[in-house]
């Protein structure tokens, strides 16, 4: 990018405010509870006291690595949380973290602030509400086929 636009859009302007955190300790169950009291399908996890963020928890994570695994409720959150969230800043350009989603293949990105404490989420659906062209690019990044050497890693061999 050539030069500071000041009309461009940034992360600010489009990102959900309200945050809804959750500290590394609290439960599969609180954490899903909080989720469908609130409306949300992610919610960072925060240092408690501190508010650094650690990482993150969608209901994606709770249904594929607590109840699909049979593990109980009462699971902590660290114990299947993505560790390291991917963020973005509030100041970066929405086009930056566009970017940053399609590349990484991921719908959310956790926005901080500057003491590195979450100040909101940005979605694929806020990008897509204010750039339809933007998010449908996203969403075919996010869409591509994975390469067979990243669907091979892993596997044992024979």
């Amino acid at each position: 990018m050539a030069g500071h636009d000041d009309r461009m859009v940034r992360v600010r302007d489009v990102m959900s405010r309200q945050v809804f955190t959750v500290s590394p300790t609290d439960t599969a169950q609180s954490v899903a509870r909080l989720m469908a009291e609130t409306g949300v399908g992610a919610v960072p996890v925060e240092t408690p006291g501190v508010g650094t963020i650690l990482g993150i928890v969608t209901d994606r994570d709770i249904v594929t690595s607590v109840v699909a695994k049979g593990l109980s409720s009462s699971t902590a959150v660290f114990e299947f949380m993505t560790v390291s969230a991917e963020s973005c800043e509030e100041h970066d350009s929405l086009l930056l973290a566009a970017q940053k989603m399609h590349d990484l293949r991921i719908r959310r990105l956790v926005v901080v602030n500057e003491k590195r404490q979450a100040a909101g989420i940005v979605a694929l659906a806020d990008i897509t509400r204010v750039n339809p062209e933007l998010g449908g690019l996203v969403l075919e990044g996010i869409n591509r086929p994975v390469p067979v050497e990243s669907r091979l890693e892993g596997m044992s061999t024979c």
